[in-house]
């Protein structure tokens, strides 16, 4: 893989003891809408009393299924989103209640790459013009230089830059992304179910990419899936959620070989594997009897 350049950063210089990223008691409550005016909304609660620490350079995993709550939580660490209680910081710098226009330092610092690169990729651009955005808003110089070393940083060739997202197959649109979220330098890298989109042919080599570029530089990973496999082939630790809630926490490779919760139980005996297979077992079949509706 070409060597990426890394653009200067002010605050490399020292090492911060504390955890990178800090979640503590987060709750997030949206109110349905309103359908009678003798009863009151309501209230849909995403997150209940979220806590979790990132260190420097972790690979950390967040699994669990679909409304569970993670991408809430994603969304509230990249300051997209505001929780309801509770207190988030970043890099040293609690971002609760920041205004947008004091958020530079984390615009600039986390990025992310989102499920589905077509819609997270504006059609009417050129790709040069999509990976060099977040140099133009952020005030680093966007070279063409830059944007070809980014380009051979994900496996594609220079002449990818001339043409539009939708001349691409789905894992090329989504290395485009990768390189986008490079373009600045960032500290933090934060994957939203990146390959869940993709086909299956492909998923091991974007995996592989991102945690190439992830060793090579020094970032710090959030990575988000349903699929607690995929999480243990890119991640050192993991947290899974469920309704709402981080019920198990631990390093990949003890939650995947002994989970103590029951609900991780039920996903490691999801995780198809080719003697399942082979043997003719069904999706129900995976779920143990005791978890089954």
């Amino acid at each position: 893989m070409p060597e990426l350049t890394r653009l200067p950063r002010p605050s490399d210089a020292t090492a911060r003891p504390e955890p990178l990223i800090r979640v503590k008691d987060v709750t997030r409550d949206y109110p349905r809408p309103r359908t009678s005016l003798l009863k009151r909304a309501e209230v849909v609660h995403a997150l209940k009393g979220v806590s979790l620490d990132v260190q420097p350079g972790e690979r950390f995993g967040i699994v669990g299924e679909s409304g569970c709550g993670k991408s809430t939580l994603l969304r509230i660490i990249a300051a997209l989103d505001r929780p309801t209680t509770g207190k988030v910081v970043v890099d040293g710098k609690e971002i609760t209640n920041l205004p947008e226009r004091r958020l530079r330092f984390l615009r600039e610092n986390l990025q992310l790459v989102f499920q589905d690169p077509m819609s997270s990729l504006d059609p009417r651009m050129r790709v040069r013009d999509i990976i060099a955005e977040p140099l133009v808003v952020q005030g680093h110089p966007a070279s063409g230089a830059r944007v070809k070393e980014l380009l051979d940083a994900v496996g594609l060739s220079a002449d990818a830059g001339d043409r539009f997202p939708h001349q691409f197959s789905g894992g090329q649109r989504q290395r485009i992304s990768i390189a986008r979220a490079l373009a600045p330098n960032p500290k933090i890298l934060v994957a939203d179910e990146p390959v869940s989109a993709l086909d299956v042919s492909v998923r091991a080599q974007v995996l592989n990419l991102i945690s190439d570029l992830v060793d090579e530089l020094n970032l710090t990973l959030v990575f988000v899936s349903h699929d607690l496999s995929v999480v243990k082939h890119v991640c050192d630790r993991v947290a899974v959620m469920h309704a709402g809630e981080i019920v198990e926490t631990g390093t990949t490779g003890e939650v995947y070989a002994a989970p103590r919760h029951p609900y991780t139980r039920r996903l490691v005996a999801a995780i198809p594997t080719l003697p399942k297979a082979l043997a003719g077992a069904t999706p129900q079949d995976l779920i143990p009897k005791g978890a089954r509706p």
